[in-house]
């Protein structure tokens, strides 16, 4: 039976070309043809010079060889996921209309450029129970898109879809693994070259993160641990995916990829973290892992181990299989195969997510090239029947001449058409430049908003009325009041999105809200009777809920009481249980306890505060809504459960006394900077297996400023 549709779908990665050819054939998909061509030298390593160049020769063997079918068949291609935006936001559910607008609006607060610089697509996902929709964004500079475009013409290929590898990738597991009507939720561990992406499926919708952490990485730790062995990119390539290397081999690789592997399993930790804080319902234990890095020995267990889930490599597809005399070799690279199929499955028309980065002339360059044979046809058929009506020239001369006049006219007015077209365009792109400076100006909106938050965020905290030795500078003097008694409390990450209220029955736009989520950690024995102390922590938000000087309101109603996880020597034990103050708060109530005092004027002064760091700041950039965020600078894992008990003064009279003597001709010996000259380390407040509590404080403001405009749809892509 002949295919009834075909299409290829093309990854250029770092190690490799690889591409994959779908036809449908009937209901089933079939695999015709796949490739898999190695790069002359792996485009990470930093001795290559001409990436294009090594790129050039990869897609020109492969277009040689394929020529014919790539003429003519549909090319679906893929753009790394760090050369494009991934970003997720809510909204009210809304009509069609309102829909695009609102979007756009998102699509403008999300994307990290100027609109008018990126070509973007959106992808909406099923609405939740409280009908709020949740919807994908995704983007690509123009400049970054305009340097491939040019590049696979110059090798004889243009693609007609460009999308984002992690969408692919879902695309690919949704239709092998047959996802749609699985209620269990899953996660994908995608580690590439220079980066990685972790995809959550779970209840009919998707998620992504992207973190700059990938097997380039655990290379090049490996060459510089090996460097006195004048071993370079390529060699420490083979050295860490050796599957059976000497005992001094293994040992001295697994030292060199420590620090790696500790980023990318903090990586991913945080990521799921973040998303299952968003998603309370959703519990990910089980995900299973892609990616030639995950074949270093020892590295899925640690992930499992390290992350408490389970780990499964996928080896092999479950619907998508090639038959004949390839088979063994399909079956062997057919992992590797798993961006260009989820790619190939777009071209076929069976994508769960038809997203498409294109630029738009490209688009109606296609659409008016796939009616052009329409056009000729219809050509053709005047042209026959002109002839005709010529041969006939004594019986029909009058209906020639109606004829011509019909032609005429149809000529003037696809001329007509072809004006307006051409008159169309010239107004969307001057509409277009013309809102730069409005879109200019919209970055100004609300930027005083945050100091507010920020400040009320630390003025709730003051009011858990920490001791005076508490928030000195003597870590002794803390240490003295027991663990369980402190009123201590520290900030370790606070973020912020927004949201447009529905639409009231009058017409009005929705009311623009910001979520708060604040994650806290403290010491006290009872955390939930400690945030419910009559003028404590949740008294504060609702006292000071409406204030003329501050830019919102605190809806009360909205504040969620904290869910306290116990953790103990840096690892998380179990979900404390809320106690009976929680209860007296949901019911309106209060609870009251003796010896309280009144909370302090003022705000910031019971708080933590810590500075930047990069891994939030990575977290940061992931995360929809407001452009805000503040988070911890050290975990408080780290100062309970991976430092010795010893103090700081003791750790630094552990430094050596070292003098050098170097004689001419002899090379500085090497040193250890890490036993020579030691940073500092974060003052240990909890020792050994003290135990202490998490928790997310969260609750939503309403903006008193009115809503601003929203362009027209015309406007952006």
């Amino acid at each position: 039976m002949e295919p009834s549709k075909v299409a290829w779908g093309i990854e250029v990665g770092e190690f490799a070309l690889k591409a994959i050819r779908l036809a449908m054939v009937g209901d089933t998909i079939h695999v015709t043809d796949f490739a898999v061509i190695p790069h002359q030298k792996v485009l990470s390593d930093p001795s290559v010079s001409d990436r294009e160049g090594m790129i050039r020769v990869s897609l020109g063997a492969f277009v040689q060889s394929h020529s014919e079918q790539l003429a003519t068949e549909p090319i679906i291609m893929s753009l790394p996921g760090n050369a494009g935006f991934a970003r997720f936001a809510t909204i009210p559910a809304v009509d069609a209309k309102t829909l695009r607008s609102m979007i756009e609006y998102e699509a403008k607060q999300q994307i990290p450029f100027p609109i008018e610089e990126v070509e973007w697509d959106s992808h909406v996902l099923p609405a939740d129970d409280s009908g709020q929709l949740a919807i994908g964004i995704f983007a690509v500079t123009k400049e970054r898109l305009h340097e491939l475009l040019t590049l696979y013409a110059e090798c004889g290929l243009e693609p007609d879809v460009l999308t984002l590898s992690s969408i692919a990738v879902y695309n690919a597991l949704h239709y092998d693994l047959e996802l749609e009507d699985k209620p269990e939720p899953i996660s994908c561990i995608d580690i590439g070259t220079n980066s990685s992406d972790l995809i959550v499926i779970a209840n009919g919708k998707f998620w992504i993160r992207t973190f700059p952490v990938g097997g380039s990485q655990f290379t090049s730790a490996i060459a510089d641990a090996f460097a006195s062995q004048n071993v370079n990119y390529t060699r420490a390539e083979k050295i860490k995916l050796d599957r059976a290397p000497s005992e001094k081999i293994l040992r001295a690789r697994t030292m060199a990829m420590r620090r790696v592997t500790g980023q990318l399993v903090d990586e991913i930790g945080r990521s799921r973290e973040f998303y299952q804080s968003a998603n309370e319902n959703v519990d990910l234990k089980k995900a299973f892992g892609v990616g030639s890095t995950l074949k270093i020995s020892g590295l899925r267990t640690k992930i499992a181990s390290d992350l408490q889930m389970t780990v499964d490599r996928l080896e092999e597809f479950k619907r998508i299989h090639l038959n004949g005399p390839d088979a063994a070799d399909f079956a062997s690279h057919s992992i590797n195969l798993l961006t260009a199929l989820g790619l190939a499955i777009q071209g076929l028309g069976l994508a769960k997510v038809e997203l498409n980065l294109s630029p738009m002339a490209k688009i109606r360059q296609k659409i008016w090239k796939a009616k052009t044979p329409w056009f000729l046809a219809a050509a053709c058929i005047l042209l026959v029947t002109s002839v005709a009506m010529f041969l006939r020239v004594g019986l029909d001369q009058i209906l020639l001449s109606k004829l011509s006049e019909n032609s005429a006219k149809a000529d003037s007015t696809s001329k007509q058409g072809t004006s307006l077209i051409t008159q169309l365009s010239q107004a969307q792109e001057e509409a277009q430049q013309g809102n730069a400076d409005q879109n200019i100006l919209n970055l100004l909106k609300d930027r005083s908003v945050w100091p507010y938050l920020v400040n009320d965020t630390y003025a709730a905290l003051d009011a858990g009325r920490p001791a005076k030795a508490e928030v000195g500078d003597n870590v002794e003097d803390i240490l003295k009041i027991p663990i369980g008694q402190r009123r201590l409390i520290q900030l370790k990450e606070m973020t912020a999105k927004t949201s447009i209220g529905a639409t009231s029955a009058e017409g009005a736009t929705g009311a623009r809200k910001i979520s708060v989520s604040i994650l806290v950690s403290l010491t006290n024995s009872d955390p939930s009777r400690f945030f419910n102390e009559p003028n404590g922590i949740l008294e504060w938000l609702k006292v000071n809920a409406d204030r003329p000087d501050v830019p919102y309101v605190i809806d009360t109603d909205s504040i969620g009481i904290p869910r306290w996880t116990e953790i103990v020597g840096g690892k998380r034990t179990q979900e404390k249980i809320g106690s009976d103050s929680d209860n007296a708060l949901a019911s309106g109530g209060s609870v009251t306890y003796p010896d309280s005092t009144q909370p302090q004027k003022g705000g910031g002064a019971g708080a933590v505060r810590k500075n930047f760091n990069s891994r939030a700041a990575q977290a940061e950039q992931s995360q929809p809504g407001f452009q805000g965020g503040l988070a911890g600078g050290a975990d408080t894992e780290s100062s309970s459960g991976d430092q010795d008990s010893g103090s700081t003064s003791e750790v630094i009279s552990q430094r050596r006394a070292i003098t050098l003597v170097v004689r001419e001709g002899e090379q500085l010996p090497p040193l250890d900077i890490e036993t020579e000259a030691p940073l500092p380390r974060h003052p240990m407040l909890i020792l050994g297996n003290e135990k202490y509590f998490e928790g997310t404080l969260t609750f939503t403001v309403t903006l008193k400023s009115p809503f601003p405009a929203v362009l027209n749809e015309n406007e952006g892509r």
